[in-house]
């Protein structure tokens, strides 16, 4: 069953390359680092590499949308850690 979900992804990941998924991951940490006066730990960052990418392979290609969802997830997992 996982071959058969990648495979329905491919057509996805060949249209956008690992530079072009890199750019707004790149982005999304400058500015959760600004905003929120601390380093992301290498967990949170590979945690959020894999959630840009996924939306990548679901289709989301525009650089703009994936900084602000990866932004949004990195909020929602500070909140989730503060208040656990």
């Amino acid at each position: 069953m996982q071959t058969l979900r990648n495979e329905q992804c491919r057509p996805w990941l060949v249209s956008m390359s690992s530079s072009e998924i890199a750019k707004p991951l790149v982005r999304a940490i400058k500015i959760y680092r600004k905003m929120a006066r601390h380093e992301l730990d290498p967990r949170m960052r590979r945690d959020l590499a894999r959630h840009i990418r996924r939306l990548a392979e679901q289709g989301v290609d525009d650089p703009g949308r994936l900084t602000v969802h990866g932004l949004s997830y990195l909020r929602k997992q500070d909140r989730q850690s503060r208040s656990g």
